[in-house]
């Protein structure tokens, strides 16, 4: 319980991956899921074995199918780490194909990705490939609780209304991508990060740009997890209530949320001191930059050697 409550904290829910509008950060919930696909709909038991083998089922399915051996392996999207493709049958008794993409030595891990095909999707090779995954990088914490490495694919919905009328959803959505640049620590520290708007479906990327709403959204919530990074994250005594791996994974949930909408301010068109007051405490260690951000004060050596990347903020 003091688990969920410190994630529950960090999304600021009302409860855990609260999956009404409004409510917080994502993800929101798959949760219900079992309560509304097996107790509801199934007319299921509702026991301790039953959630077990529910939750066991839907962390190991590949979309609509049971894949032995395929659901071991970890998830990548880095295209210089993943190293297969699959090809998922239309038809019952029609195989399910998994192919090598690249050649793999003896003792290398075979690395697939959970959410191939997704909208944000940068393998040009497979780009007409179809998925029945919607997961971004907040579906694939929920489901499998871990944080994917990069790229990663993030959407915000939030209201944009100015509260005296009625509300104005909008979802932001954008990728986020280490540079380009030779890279060998998986962590990618000191190494800047490439922001995206809109997905593969855009039909115009400008319109995609966040608004001056979008970034005072991120920015009061940037501000509460730096708030609750400072009041809690250092608490011993709620540490020992809370099972370490939980812990782990609950802040570095919170660090990804941070780099993440970090990434998105930054890297918007918006004039972030006067929309936010101030841009003081926004940026992690990392450089970020964005598809059209010029600085002509830029005199970087990355900027020289790279005439195709985009500029660094």
């Amino acid at each position: 319980p003091a688990g969920k409550r410190l994630l529950g904290d960090i999304l600021n829910h009302a409860h855990l991956f609260d999956e009404d509008d409004g409510n917080g950060l994502p993800p929101k919930s798959f949760v219900k899921d079992y309560e509304e696909i097996w107790v509801k709909k199934c007319g299921g038991e509702d026991d301790e074995l039953a959630r077990a083998a529910f939750y066991q089922l839907t962390s190991r399915d590949e979309d609509t199918l049971m894949v032995p051996f395929y659901d071991m392996h970890n998830h990548s999207n880095d295209l210089k780490k993943l190293n297969t493709i699959t090809t998922k049958p239309l038809r019952r008794k029609k195989p399910f194909l998994m192919h090598s993409i690249k050649d793999i030595a003896p003792g290398e891990q075979i690395l697939i990705s959970y959410n191939r095909c997704h909208a944000g999707w940068a393998d040009k090779t497979y780009e007409d490939c179809v998925s029945y995954s919607f997961y971004g990088t907040s579906e694939l914490f929920d489901v499998f609780g871990f944080v994917e490495d990069f790229p990663q694919l993030w959407y915000f919905r939030m209201d944009v209304g100015d509260g005296t009328r009625d509300e104005m959803w909008d979802t932001l959505t954008f990728t986020l991508e280490a540079s380009d640049d030779d890279d060998d620590d998986e962590d990618n520290d000191g190494y800047p990060l490439k922001v995206t708007f809109g997905d593969n479906y855009s039909q115009n990327r400008d319109d995609e740009y966040p608004e001056k709403e979008n970034i005072k959204y991120l920015g009061d919530h940037l501000v509460r997890l730096r708030m609750l990074e400072t009041t809690m994250k250092e608490d011993d005594k709620l540490m020992q209530t809370i099972p370490r791996y939980e812990w782990d994974m609950a802040w570095t949930y919170h660090e990804a949320l941070v780099t993440a909408m970090s990434a998105a301010i930054l890297a918007s068109k918006e004039d972030v001191g006067v929309t936010l007051g101030s841009s003081e405490g926004i940026v992690d260690s990392r450089g970020l930059y964005s598809d059209d951000y010029d600085d002509d004060d830029d005199d970087s050596e990355d900027d020289s050697e790279d005439e195709d990347s985009r500029d660094e903020l």
